[in-house]
């Protein structure tokens, strides 16, 4: 018997706020992003295994990821 398992990793658009850039320091759009990484077995997605919030400015493409309250607090 065998098992055909993996990892996916997905990458959510979730919202668009203009705010500075930790990075360039411009204040410009900042794009909220969900990056969740799933075990999948069978190609069915079962289990999250990991949660990434991140913060990506179109200025620049500086990345850098977020807290719970951080998030909120731009999402708002």
């Amino acid at each position: 018997m065998f098992f055909l398992f993996g990892l996916t990793t997905r990458e959510h658009l979730q919202s668009t706020r203009s705010a500075s850039c930790r990075y360039c320091g411009v204040f410009a759009p900042q794009q909220l992003i969900q990056r969740r990484t799933k075990l999948s077995v069978f190609f069915i997605p079962l289990l999250t295994v990991k949660k990434t919030r991140l913060q990506a400015c179109t200025n620049c493409g500086g990345t850098s990821r977020l807290s719970g309250m951080e998030e909120r607090s731009l999402a708002h």
